[in-house]
């Protein structure tokens, strides 16, 4: 059976053992020289200096539920305890897809759930198959029994909670693998927002049954607020924030799930001075600083990510979305219109009331554009409101639902003005999606809300035709 990853501090263990085992050399070097006494020189100076960063507080430990009886897995150690009301063939289908869930974590080396001492009367994770309680937003709950130092870094022993009553049959091994998942990473690294705990959770179910947790709704809410960020201070943000790990895993590992799990892996560190937990690094900043170091910048992601999520919903769309994750959304996961017009019509300004973008949320308006003459240029203007970066982008579409061709205006983080001069020179060109994202001055913080909300609008206006005056 696969064990449980092992962690930066646990190969640096292991090296070190292989070090000291080395043969003793023939003359030993003065102390204060070796590799040995180096890194602990090092540390001890690391030990010395206090946190100065973002720090939160522990999750509340929580009790156990009560359960009317317990099926353990053979395979794994994993075992499932249920209601008086769950059937049998529910718990068949429950353990099954519990052992499902955690062969692929331990096989792909994601974190694995630490042993519990017995507190569910053995070693091994536990899921409860019960009612929650009245009111729960979510059908999943996870908690922990007591906080733990595991291989040198913030860890605890989880358990989790799924309420049957809220899940339809189709949905239960979704659930399940969601459930175990947030568990997991909530005993692996206890200081990161649960928003992303369930986002990484929903995510890994899609992987495995194709559905995304418990459902679908929260991506096709998602969608149909685009203007709304992803993966915030809003724990149910990362029902929607599942989506976007997908479109990233579609980037990043070909949907292996292996850079998801290398984001966790980058987060975590222990809070040895001090009695809450240190919340730096946390996932967005790794998932910066990874994506930059690999000339693939997270702001270029998003606004390829806002463009792409335009091809969801109606089959016209989706026939030939450029982002295969989209297309094969639900139909009414669209995102909204703010505004259309047809290029006779210009000049038009949209300055859409009441709407604020949320940092990386992202506003579409249409231009039709059959009523163009040939050579015709669209020029479009954005003035966003200042303290955040704008990203201006205009896809040319045709009447199949085709995407012919994008352009995208330079990002300037200190200048709310973007200007793209549209040549429409395609005679394919049906009409233009204009796509306008909030990039933020900063990055996302899922521990604290954000005000980084921001207004725009939008002036359109006709060019002259190639070879007009």
């Amino acid at each position: 059976m696969p064990g449980p990853t092992m962690r930066p501090a646990a190969a640096l263990a292991v090296a070190l053992a292989t070090l000291f085992a080395a043969p003793a050399r023939a003359q030993t070097p003065p102390r204060g020289d070796t590799i040995i006494d180096r890194w602990a020189e090092a540390m001890a100076a690391a030990y010395a200096r206090r946190w100065a960063g973002p720090t939160v507080e522990w999750p509340a430990p929580s009790a156990r539920p009560e359960a009317a009886g317990v099926v353990r897995s053979r395979e794994h150690p994993v075992s499932l305890h249920v209601g008086p009301r769950v059937s049998a063939a529910r718990a068949d289908v429950a353990l099954g897809a519990l052992e499902a869930a955690y062969d692929f974590l331990a096989t792909r080396r994601w974190p694995l759930p630490m042993a519990d001492a017995g507190r569910g009367g053995d070693g091994g994770f536990d899921l409860y198959l019960v009612e929650g309680e009245p009111g729960a937003a979510r059908p999943i709950a996870v908690g922990y029994d007591v906080d733990h130092v595991h291989d040198g870094l913030d860890g605890a022993v989880p358990f989790a909670r799924l309420d049957p009553t809220e899940v339809p049959d189709d949905r239960l091994a979704g659930c399940v693998t969601s459930a175990l998942v947030q568990a997991s990473l909530l005993g692996f690294d206890p200081a990161e927002a649960p928003s992303w705990r369930i986002a990484t959770g929903d995510y890994v179910a899609w992987l495995l049954t194709g559905h995304f947790g418990c459902g679908e709704e929260g991506v096709v809410a998602q969608q149909r607020e685009s203007a709304r960020s992803w993966i915030d201070d809003d724990p149910t943000s990362g029902e929607g924030g599942a989506l976007l790990l997908a479109a990233l895993s579609a980037r990043a590992d070909e949907r292996t799930g292996d850079f998801i799990r290398d984001l966790w892996e980058a987060a975590t560190q222990r809070s040895w001075d001090s009695p809450r937990l240190r919340a730096a690094p946390d996932l967005w900043q790794v998932l910066n600083a990874v994506m930059e170091a690999g000339r693939d910048p997270l702001p270029r992601f998003l606004e390829d990510v806002g463009v792409g999520r335009w091809f969801a919903g109606p089959e016209a769309r989706r026939r030939h979305a450029p982002m295969a994750l989209f297309g094969a959304l639900p139909e009414d996961a669209a995102v909204p219109l703010e505004g259309r017009t047809r290029y006779g019509e210009l000049p038009r300004r949209f300055e859409p009331r009441g709407l604020e973008l949320a940092p990386y949320g992202s506003a579409y308006v249409v231009v039709d554009t059959g009523d163009a003459p040939a050579g015709s240029l669209l020029r479009i203007w954005l003035r966003g409101e200042l303290g955040v970066g704008w990203a201006l982008g205009a896809v040319r579409v045709g009447a199949d639902g085709r995407e012919r061709g994008r352009v995208r205006a330079p990002v300037r983080p200190l200048d709310p003005r973007s200007y793209i001069p549209l040549e429409l020179t395609d005679a394919a060109t049906d009409h233009v999606v204009i796509v306008v994202t909030n990039l933020g001055a900063r990055l996302v913080d899922a521990d604290e809300p954000d005000d980084q909300v921001r207004s725009f609008r939008l002036i359109l206006d006709r060019g002259p035709a190639d070879g007009a005056p």
